[in-house]
């Protein structure tokens, strides 16, 4: 029968009285942390290798070692590793080399996550839903969502000749791209998130939910401004709230205070350590955010990548398990989606070529007049008038 209770934390602390899912993801990820689950590096290796069929027996040498001389050694290293034992085994050449990246890639997914093929299926089905958004019609492009997003043909002007040489197909191709690099960055801001919630230690904070989502309620809204949990493995360990952002510059200086202030009230709370991490970059410095939040919560930790990494994935090679996840996750949704934007802008640009054949203008004067002319009604503010919006009707 499954404990109901987190070890290591005190009976009076509220976080044992967090709703009963949020409290069994917690004790699960108490039992899953890699020195838990393996009792050695041939241990770990044993199942890497069933996970991928092989029938290979770990060297007698690591059955001494611990399982962290296995699952926290870089990826070239592994590669390098596996060779002698895939070679031992009787494969050779290059069988043996194509083995060790895939053990390599598996070690490194296994030392992630407790179920490594669910995570990547969940991961592929996002992506796959965000490529499905992707630009693929010459609409696409001219607009946004917000409707008075248009395509700039003095910056397509510019990209055309400054960087192609005139080729319009081409300057099609980069606007293309960039308006799909901008829903990536989008995706990765959340995945981020998911993805080191669901490492081993770890637990993905509920979204906060309520009237009021800023109120910390263990039942309802347990964890508002924390994206990732880490409960306490051993005695001298608190449990640990992280707020999670992609960059130093993803909130803006004004939010400081506000998820500093979220941060002492968890804090404060559950007794526990909070920490502010920034995945990429390499220094504090021109960090947006870090003095608000200092000002609100002086405890509070204020990590920038490697170092993030090392607390939110508790290796020393925490980058490298997330871009494994991604490379895996990144060829499939790729394989089965079949986006490719060499195509969508040979299509964009032939819609332009018929609509300004019929028009009798140049590409960029027609995207000109497209981006520019309308009702004059709607572009003065003397004369404007903002479509009302529609009452509620009373209940």
């Amino acid at each position: 029968m499954a404990p109901h209770r987190l070890r290591f934390v005190s009976e009076r602390n509220p976080v044992q009285r967090v709703n009963e899912n949020v409290r069994a993801a917690l004790i699960a990820a108490q039992d899953n942390i890699v020195d838990h689950a393996f009792s050695s590096a041939a241990d770990f290796y044993a199942k890497v290798f069933d996970d991928l069929k092989l029938s290979i027996a770990a060297p007698e040498g690591l059955r001494d070692k611990p399982v962290r001389y296995a699952s926290d050694r870089p990826f070239g290293e592994l590669t390098q590793d596996f060779m002698p034992i895939l070679e031992a085994s009787g494969i050779t050449g290059q069988s043996a080399r194509i083995h060790a990246v895939n053990l390599a890639q598996r070690t490194h997914l296994v030392r992630a996550f407790e179920q490594p093929d669910a995570v990547l299926a969940g991961v592929v089905g996002k992506v796959c839903d965000v490529i499905e958004t992707f630009p693929r019609t010459a609409g696409d492009i001219e607009r946004g969502r917000n409707p008075g997003d248009v395509l700039d043909p003095y910056i397509l002007a510019a990209t055309q000749v400054l960087l192609y040489g005139g080729d319009f197909k081409k300057a099609i191709g980069a606007t293309v791209a960039h308006k799909a690099l901008m829903i990536i960055e989008g995706l990765l801001g959340h995945l981020h998130e998911d993805v080191i919630g669901a490492m081993r230690g770890n637990v993905r904070a509920p979204e906060p939910r309520g009237f009021n989502q800023e109120f910390i309620d263990p039942e309802e809204n347990p964890f508002p401004g924390a994206d990732v949990v880490q409960p306490p493995t051993g005695v001298d360990e608190k449990i640990r709230f992280h707020q999670v952002k992609s960059k130093t510059g993803s909130a803006k200086g004004g939010d400081g205070k506000r998820l500093g202030d979220q941060l002492r009230k968890l804090r404060q709370y559950y007794d526990g350590e909070v920490y502010y991490d920034a995945l990429i970059g390499n220094t504090l410095r021109g960090h947006r955010s870090m003095r608000g939040v200092l000002s609100s919560e002086p405890t509070a930790v204020v990590l920038v990548g490697e170092a993030s990494f090392r607390e939110l994935t508790r290796s020393p090679i925490g980058a490298e398990l997330l871009l494994r996840v991604y490379q895996s996750a990144f060829s499939e949704a790729s394989r089965q989606a079949g986006y490719h934007i060499d195509a969508m802008a040979a299509g964009i640009v032939s819609t332009f070529k018929e609509r300004s054949e019929a028009a009798g203008e140049g590409f960029l004067d027609l995207l000109l007049s497209d981006s520019v002319r309308s009702n004059s009604d709607q572009q003065d503010s003397r004369t404007y008038r903002p479509p009302s919006r529609r009452k509620r009707p009373a209940n």
